[in-house]
């Protein structure tokens, strides 16, 4: 059992990590760290989003190719059991170290039940994106992006009713990040040596193709303000759009190492209330041109 729970764990990782990446798994420790230490300080305001975390081991869980193989083993459940557990240390820290033992005891339960959810093959929906960037598409139907939709009206609706300003703009932040996901996706070299597109116009039409995917996206948030009578959230919506296009940036700068770029990225945001991040954006433009000329003329 131990020998498939390491087996799994290395393929899961290695997706994120090159051999030997000592650089960028130090980066993700120690930017757990950080995140860990942020969310001990802030717990009280921050607990309830724990249910984006659960979601989170749900979708991979949903999205695995291997249950049938695993089922040849005994230990089948607790296998899965005790990799989403290892998935869930950071969350287990944090409750214990707030003596949350009734919520240690209740992730427990859910991750249990989690493991036990039957394979559910769905038939695909044919999603309206701009197919320029076709990892719109992938991320919605591999990741199932669409099932965090309702947890984010659900959030809308309990922030008018007990008039919580910040769940509402906890449904912009997610919002935000749900229209980010695509970017962390990587296409093939030859796609890009292929493209008629060279350099900055190859990211134009990837800039165009996240604002009429964004703007499709956007309109269901539109609808739930609308309702709900949040007129200036509806003038938020368009300022969400920095985010995605800001991943996309780090993609192209950082696209030889997708965990830099997502490491980068996230402390990009978590800076970006002091402004200074900011300077350098057009470094992060010219330096993910350069490298789209690069990959096109090698």
């Amino acid at each position: 059992m131990i020998t498939i729970l390491t087996y799994l764990f290395r393929i899961r990782f290695r997706k994120l990590f090159g051999k030997e990446d000592y650089l960028a798994i130090s980066l993700l420790l120690v930017s757990i760290g950080f995140l860990l230490f942020f969310l001990n300080k802030n717990y009280s305001q921050y607990a309830n989003f724990s249910l984006f975390f659960l979601f989170e081991i749900a979708r991979i869980h949903t999205n695995r190719k291997d249950l049938e193989l695993l089922k040849l083993s005994p230990y089948f459940f607790t296998i899965l059991f005790l990799e989403y557990s290892v998935y869930s240390l950071p969350i287990i820290v944090l409750l214990l170290i707030n003596q949350k033992i009734i919520g240690i005891v209740f992730l427990f339960i859910i991750l249990a039940l989690i493991s036990r959810i039957p394979k559910i093959n769905q038939k695909p929906f044919h999603y309206p994106f701009k197919m320029f960037d076709p990892f719109w598409v992938v991320s919605f139907r591999k990741s199932k992006l669409v099932l965090f939709f309702p947890l984010i009206f659900l959030f809308g609706y309990m922030g008018f009713k007990f008039n919580n300003e910040n769940l509402f703009y906890a449904v912009l932040v997610f919002f935000g990040a749900i229209s980010c996901i695509p970017s962390f996706e990587r296409e093939e070299l030859i796609h890009i040596k292929a493209s008629c597109f060279i350099g900055k116009n190859y990211l134009f039409q990837q800039c165009k193709a996240i604002c009429f995917n964004f703007i499709y996206l956007g309109i269901l948030l539109v609808i739930l303000f609308a309702v709900l009578q949040q007129w200036f959230l509806i003038a938020l919506i368009p300022i969400v759009l920095f985010f995605p296009m800001l991943n996309l940036l780090f993609k192209y700068a950082f696209f030889e190492r997708k965990i830099v770029h997502s490491i980068f990225f996230t402390l990009f945001l978590g800076n970006i209330i002091y402004g200074f991040p900011l300077l350098l954006i057009p470094f992060l433009y010219f330096k993910a041109i350069k490298n789209l000329n690069k990959i096109q003329n090698a």
